[in-house]
């Protein structure tokens, strides 16, 4: 991962008692690399870039990749869920659609927890 990704885990990790959970959203790798196209990522990204900053980094958003990641930092993965996850969950009245999508397909949601 980045730098300022690592030692944001690292800190965490550091003052995390056994048990404690991280909770976050990540952009996906995927589209970052341009692996998969997203509707409007393209938006996202100019918008970013019109603020004078840039989306350096994106992590592997498949269940394994997001485990390793965990596992270098003492937390293992409770849940990783995609956009169509969080609406499913959070959102049962609505249904999923793409275009334009009902939540931002190109970020995952993690929940770790401290061994």
């Amino acid at each position: 991962p980045s730098g300022a990704v690592q030692q944001l885990l690292t800190c965490i990790s550091t003052v995390s008692a056994p048990g404690s959970r991280v909770m976050f959203d990540f952009l996906n790798l995927s589209a970052l690399s341009g692996e998969v196209w997203n509707p409007g990522f393209e938006t996202l990204m100019l918008s970013v870039w019109n603020k004078g900053e840039v989306m350096y980094s994106g992590i592997d958003e498949q269940p394994e990749a997001v485990e390793k990641l965990l596992r270098l930092f003492g937390f293992h993965t409770h849940e990783v869920l995609s956009a169509r996850d969080m609406v499913k969950r959070y959102m049962p009245h609505e249904q999923w659609v793409s275009r334009p999508p009902t939540v931002s397909p190109y970020f995952s949601y993690v929940c770790g927890e401290k061994l």
